[in-house]
């Protein structure tokens, strides 16, 4: 019921809820004795199978990649955030305001390289990302690229990664103040002094190791770009939007697109160090697909108990869906070279979905049959589309 009518409905009522059971198994249940269900018990099963599927994902089912030379994995962590009713306040607080009373936040860290969900939470949108970057430090390896969102670092983590043998590529905070070390000692590196470098520099890009932090004096290698006018006027808007001003630093630092890294210039130049940070990217088409296809940013006033089971066994469906779409794509790469779409395919799945119920429920011997001619459903309608002019994700993860 849980795995299948979220696919049907996109706000199942109790009433379909008990439509639904009527159907799988021919008995008549009642609105209320399916509510008295989603109780305690039911929260605690539905968590459990979840994070039973999350340690039991397809391993060793990678794409060869050229990346793997320098990295066992790229582990991108990022978090969504979704308003919810006031009746939610409670166990999901907001921001104190009349527009999100109550909050409710995903946290996710995906490893892009072989394909896999290392993590993945529900939480209330108050905690800070940082809370949950920080008690996934122990879970940081030798060997990995560590992509993540300003929200998730701060000065000191950039060094704990390098403890770990580890390497990250960060967007640098405007509120860091930089310093090139001299025979006087530290001095501070304006980004007035760095969009002056760039407009002198013959590649139109600032790459120099440099020292951030007033206390940590913490060494990073920073390269910066200019960014295009429009982009420029889309930071500019969001700055006046969230403070209400324009400053003049706010003028020179929209004009910076600035990163940070561990990686030694002689490993990836500038270029290849901005096209690992894009890979990024990847996570916030997750984010977009989940809430499009599965509707997790949706609901309505019902019990939490109820709400978090709703959540949890649309994460099943995920795990699910990322298990069948890898195996499709690892054998579509051999043979053509072509990746698969996650939105696509998880698009065909949920349609899918429908007769895979009647088969468990009635049919269980035709399950292979269903997988087989999903299989080649996904295969003829579920390939990812090159768009012209730009990057191409298998360009930036160079598989061979």
């Amino acid at each position: 019921m849980l795995l299948f009518d979220h696919l049907q409905y996109a706000l199942p009522s109790l009433q379909q809820h008990a439509l639904s059971l009527g159907e799988d198994n021919g008995k008549i249940i009642s609105k209320q004795a399916i509510d008295k269900r989603f109780n305690e018990a039911a929260l605690q099963f539905t968590y459990k199978l979840f994070e039973t599927l999350m340690g039991h994902q397809l391993a060793d089912n990678r794409l060869s990649s050229h990346l793997y030379d320098h990295f066992n994995s790229i582990k991108v962590m990022d978090s969504t955030e979704f308003k919810l009713p006031g009746y939610f306040a409670r166990d999901f607080p907001g921001y104190g305001n009349n527009n999100a009373p109550a909050c409710g936040a995903i946290q996710l860290e995906y490893d892009v390289l072989n394909k896999k969900i290392h993590f993945l939470s529900l939480s209330n949108a108050r905690k800070s990302d940082k809370t949950f970057a920080d008690q996934r430090m122990d879970n940081i390896s030798q060997g990995d690229l560590i992509l993540r969102d300003l929200g998730y670092y701060s000065t000191d983590s950039y060094a704990k990664i390098e403890q770990r043998k580890a390497s990250y590529v960060s967007r640098l905070k405007a509120q860091v103040l930089i310093y090139q070390k001299t025979t006087k000692g530290f001095v501070v590196l304006s980004w007035a002094d760095i969009l002056r470098m760039i407009k002198k520099s013959k590649g139109n890009c600032f790459d120099q190791w440099v020292y951030i932090g007033k206390e940590q004096k913490h060494p990073v290698r920073l390269m910066a770009w200019l960014l295009p006018p429009h982009e420029q006027q889309k930071r500019l808007q969001r700055k006046q939007l969230n403070r209400g001003r324009i400053r003049k630093e706010d003028l020179i630092w929209s004009k910076l697109n600035m990163l940070i890294t561990n990686i030694n210039e002689n490993t990836f130049d500038a270029q290849e160090v901005y096209n690992l940070y894009k890979i990024r990217w990847q996570i916030e088409l997750m984010f977009k697909t989940w809430k499009s296809i599965l509707n997790i940013d949706i609901t309505r006033k019902m019990k939490t108990g109820r709400f978090k089971c709703y959540l949890y066994s649309k994460f099943i469906w995920v795990l699910i869906c990322w298990d069948i779409t890898r195996v499709v794509e690892l054998n579509i790469w051999k043979s053509a070279k072509k990746l698969m779409s996650p939105y696509k395919c998880m698009d065909i799945l949920k349609v899918k979905a429908l007769s895979l119920r009647k088969i468990l429920f009635a049919f269980r011997e035709q399950v292979l049959d269903w997988l087989i001619n999903t299989i080649g459903i996904l295969i003829n309608y579920g390939q990812k589309e090159n768009r012209k002019g730009k990057v191409q994700l298998n360009e930036l993860l160079q598989l061979k």
